[in-house]
């Protein structure tokens, strides 16, 4: 087997996340050889660090947000400036890679630019990853792509071995200032408008259960103040709702998830979560709507699912847990089986294939 050099693009969303931990250290264990960007600028300009510095045989792009945006406004020169150094790699026989995580920015930033560019980067690749079927049929659709073979489903892998999972039930809400005999509900991770927090408190709101709590955990997107204040008038009347802000250390991952009965992802727009991943790495059950990859990730013995174009989804949903909260426990039994299938050795796999699939 011939050694491969990769590198992970772009800077911004590679550091630290979590995903990109785990692949990175399973796709070195199949003998593919990772190079990250030291330099910040490599959002933009990153030629050199590929061609010279690193000397690499694939550059795989993930996110591509940073590419073409610049203090959270479109810049088309910057896109324009990383399209030519995508066509001048291709040229000099480097291959590209790209994992499709949502099909559009979160920010619904210059939506037409966005789609242009994620065309281009598509038409570029020499081959695609999606984590789903239905994924991959909705970016060959989106984008125009003629290759159908080109397009891989790699499923995303779990969390089961990345976070602690030691802390008890009691002991979390001990912590969190949580009653025991609650059945609470969790929503856990960036705070962004595409993910329905406001929705979800005006859902929890109508619930009119004494012995349910919600907790929203995790940072606002770019730490907005306007939001926060948002958040917090909008909690304000509602004793039931706990809000812990800001980012959630690692260590701390477990006393959210363990604290809870059930995570609630009322997202509006997805394709692809690694917060479900995570939800049934902990052994909990969800509350989702049955879009992409969240329904082929989920399935009705571990979650209640529902249309995400049903205005009044997400509250029969949630009523539905409250109906039946003694099968809770059972449904985050089942979601921890499926989480276990996603193991990060067989996705490194996946994604070795692929890459042996350009050479």
């Amino acid at each position: 087997m011939e050694n491969i050099k990769s590198i992970f693009l772009p800077k911004a969303f590679v550091d630290g996340n979590p995903y990109i931990t785990q692949l990175i250290d399973n796709l070195e264990k199949v003998g593919i050889e990772l190079a990250l960007p030291s330099i910040s600028s490599s959002t933009t300009f990153f030629l050199h660090l590929v061609i010279l510095r690193e000397k690499v045989d694939f550059v795989h792009l993930h996110w591509l947000d940073p590419f073409f945006t610049y203090q959270n406004q479109f810049n088309i020169l910057k896109l324009l400036i990383v399209v030519f150094q995508l066509l001048l790699l291709k040229l000099l026989g480097i291959k590209i890679v790209w994992t499709v995580h949502n099909l559009k920015n979160h920010e619904n930033i210059n939506l037409t630019f966005d789609r242009i560019y994620s065309i281009i980067v598509a038409e570029l690749s020499n081959a695609i990853i999606t984590h789903c079927q239905v994924a991959k049929e909705e970016v060959v659709k989106e984008f125009y792509i003629r290759n159908k073979d080109k397009v891989f489903v790699v499923p995303h892998g779990n969390y089961i071995d990345f976070y602690e999972n030691k802390i008890e039930k009691a002991t979390a809400r001990e912590r969190l200032g949580l009653k025991h005999s609650n059945l609470v509900f969790l929503f856990f991770g960036s705070i962004r408008p595409y993910k329905g927090v406001f929705e979800l408190i005006d859902t929890f709101n109508q619930l009119h259960s004494e012995k349910i709590q919600l907790v929203i955990a995790g940072r606002v997107h770019k730490d907005s103040q306007e939001m926060t204040d948002m958040l917090r008038e909008k909690i304000a009347n509602d004793q039931r709702i706990k809000f812990f802000p800001g980012f959630v250390p690692t260590d701390e991952v477990q006393l959210y998830m363990n604290a809870c009965d059930a995570v609630i992802f009322p997202y509006r727009d997805i394709l692809t979560s690694g917060a479900v991943l995570l939800a049934m790495s902990f052994g909990r059950a969800c509350i989702a709507p049955r879009k992409a990859c969240i329904g082929e990730v989920l399935d009705d013995a571990g979650a209640f699912l529902y249309e995400i174009d049903d205005e009044n989804g997400l509250t029969k949903a949630m009523n539905s847990a409250l109906e039946n909260d003694y099968e809770l426990f059972l449904m985050g039994k089942h979601n921890l089986q499926l989480a276990e299938e996603y193991n990060w050795k067989y996705i490194a796999k996946m994604t070795a294939h692929v890459y042996h699939y350009c050479l």
